[in-house]
């Protein structure tokens, strides 16, 4: 099996010297182990009908459709190594009346400040030109810790960007023990593994209270052994990772389904939430901020 030698090179803290393998099928097996691989995606990519020019990292923000005031914006943040193409049937599925969709592309190696910071400049870009007073941010993986990151620097700027909400799918909140395995053994990792190892810096920032924004958290788990880790996981992440007690105390509302880390995205169950939850934020934000009935 391709992963038992490297994974258990990687343990013995001699993936590149010892492995036999070369380095890119070693960054291969880390990318698998984190979660930072591409996701399988299937059916046909977005059309943008506009957005932002790109800055000079490569990150922009594609408007699938022409702007309209009337409708809220929905934007979508994948995971490093992803792409707009993983949110495909959350794009299928979303109510064209009432929201719009939008999506953030960013570079898999920036730092996930970095791609924080692009991300709050792209959409102050979209604030000026347009005025929107609301926005639905919805975020896989580590694109949940890019969109933490980016509200907690614009509340404390008071930056005015209208009514948020913050809907997030399998995070690693806690980080990834083979991100730190990778970042201590690879020459030049991607910035991402540094960030996402246990310890970092970045993980401990994204912790602050996200202070007048509700964070929805949707996590995933996956009956079985998987190769990756002993503990509950979605395969990729493990539970004590998606839903820290930090997170479960910060949360306004979580909810886990019987999915893996790609999965979860196109899982009939979490898109029934999903959709019933932006109907009930739709309802709150329309109505100045009290939603018109409790969320079931």
């Amino acid at each position: 099996m391709r992963m038992t030698p490297i994974l258990a090179s990687l343990l013995t803290g001699s993936a590149v010297l010892l492995s036999g393998c070369s380095l890119a099928p070693c960054i291969d097996a880390v990318r698998e182990a984190t979660g930072t691989a591409p996701l399988p995606s299937g059916g046909t990519a977005p059309l943008p009908s506009g957005g932002t020019a790109p800055l000079p990292s490569g990150a922009r923000i594609d408007l699938l459709e022409p702007y309209d005031a009337g409708r809220i914006p929905v934007l979508f943040v994948h995971g490093i190594g992803g792409s707009p193409r993983d949110f495909q049937a959350m794009l299928d599925a979303l109510d064209r009346e009432r929201f719009q969709a939008w999506v953030l592309q960013y570079p898999t190696d920036l730092r996930l400040q970095a791609a924080a910071r692009d991300m709050r400049r792209l959409l102050a870009g979209l604030q000026q030109e347009h005025r929107f007073t609301s926005l639905i941010i919805v975020a896989h993986s580590m694109g949940g810790l890019v969109s933490r990151r980016f509200l907690i620097d614009a509340l404390d700027e008071e930056d005015p960007g209208g009514a948020r909400v913050l809907i997030t799918f399998s995070s690693p909140w806690s980080g990834n023990e083979w991100a730190g395995v990778g970042a201590r053994l690879v020459p030049d990792p991607p910035g991402p593994w540094i960030d996402l190892a246990p310890d970092s810096a970045f993980l401990a920032s994204v912790r602050e209270p996200l202070a007048r924004v509700p964070h929805y958290v949707f996590f995933g788990y996956r009956r079985g052994p998987s190769l990756l880790t002993s503990l509950s996981s979605d395969g990729a992440i493990t539970l004590e990772s998606q839903i820290p007690e930090w997170i479960q105390q910060q949360a306004e509302r979580y909810w886990g389904f019987d999915a893996d880390h790609a999965g979860i995205l196109s899982s009939g169950p979490a898109l029934g939430r999903l959709n019933a939850l932006l109907a009930h934020e739709a309802g709150r934000i329309r109505s100045g901020g009290s939603a018109k009935a409790p969320l079931r």
